[in-house]
């Protein structure tokens, strides 16, 4: 009986395998989208002054500790004011000062749960009190 002697053994490259994964990889990063971003419209005050009435403006102060003052009045809570704001009427414009210290997420946030409660009218105002009733 004659052994045959084993030949050379076939060595594979792993290195162009790890190239088309490292490949991949980066193309899908760079088309998937990992947040839902969207944009929320503010409209400067200076636009709209002239065309609010008064009685459908109300003024929401942000102060540096968290808490919110409604037209000169201090909130406990958010829940009412959002359904006291909408009883005020359909059409009502929210002028929102945030305080100098207050972080820019605190106002979206606020802009969002305002807009989910049904006031899309949101103006931005640099005024602590800007002389609503």
């Amino acid at each position: 009986m004659v052994l045959r002697q084993p030949g050379p053994k076939l060595v594979l490259s792993m290195t162009p395998l790890i190239d088309v994964v490292f490949i991949l990889l980066i193309f899908f990063m760079l088309v998937s989208q990992f947040a839902d971003w969207h944009q929320i419209d503010l409209m400067p005050q200076a636009h709209l002054s002239g065309a609010v009435s008064a009685h459908n403006a109300q003024s929401l102060q942000m102060l540096n500790d968290g808490s919110f003052m409604l037209n000169g009045q201090p909130v406990e809570d958010l829940q009412a004011m959002f359904a006291q704001l909408i009883s005020v009427a359909q059409d009502i414009t929210v002028f929102l000062s945030p305080e100098d210290a207050v972080k820019i997420q605190s106002v979206v946030d606020i802009v969002d749960a305002l807009n989910e409660a049904g006031i899309s009218d949101v103006q931005l105002s640099e005024a602590r009190n800007i002389g609503l009733p």
